[in-house]
């Protein structure tokens, strides 16, 4: 294939963000070799942007780090700091998206950014908004997922911080209980201890 081929291929395809190799070798019905040879020149020149192993973002339509966030390790939402950053409940904007996910932790040190997945029981794996190609968790959630992954000699000073943001505290205690951290559900954020 020629790069005016390829480039025809992906603004054919500019509603799909992200390719994994796959796809492009069904499109393309290139073997593996040449499909890689033909990526490894295209992100060279940087016709190409090579997001992470295996995956790459289509130049007519480049997509954010979060929407990368939801297609290269599934299934996942955008949790933590990323979220409560998002919600405005953090002052300061983390340097690391930060997403949840079944699966074991990972970090992905994409082309757009770093992507830190934290690992979630099963049964905790719930309470995300859908935003196309991304899931972000709903505030409440965000901080209980956040007070859950906290080590539990830093929860109080963390549980202050949360309960002083502007968040439905009865949604908030509700993920606690469904996370089964019976503790945070009498936490008393004005002194510092549990009822």
């Amino acid at each position: 294939m020629t790069m005016r081929d390829w480039l025809a291929l992906f603004q054919k395809h500019s509603d799909i963000k992200i390719f994994h190799m796959n796809h492009l070798k069904l499109l393309t019905t290139l073997n593996d070799h040449a499909l890689r040879v033909a990526l490894y020149r295209m992100n060279g020149n940087q016709t190409v942007k090579r997001i992470c192993r295996g995956f790459y973002a289509n130049p007519f339509n480049l997509p954010t780090l979060e929407e990368i966030s939801g297609q290269i390790y599934q299934p996942s939402y955008i949790s933590l700091e990323s979220a409560l950053a998002s919600y405005g409940l953090l002052s300061q904007l983390p340097r690391t998206l930060t997403c949840v996910t079944t699966r074991l932790p990972r970090t992905f040190r994409t082309t757009f950014g770093v992507i830190a997945y934290r690992q979630m029981k099963g049964e905790y794996f719930w309470g995300s908004l859908n935003r196309g190609l991304y899931a972000l968790a709903q505030k409440e959630k965000a901080a209980a997922d956040y007070i859950y992954l906290t080590p539990p000699k830093k929860r109080a000073e963390t549980l202050s911080a949360i309960f002083s943001a502007p968040i439905d505290r009865q949604k908030l205690i509700s993920c606690f209980s469904r996370l089964g951290m019976k503790e945070q559900v009498n936490f008393d954020p004005g002194t510092f201890t549990k009822k």
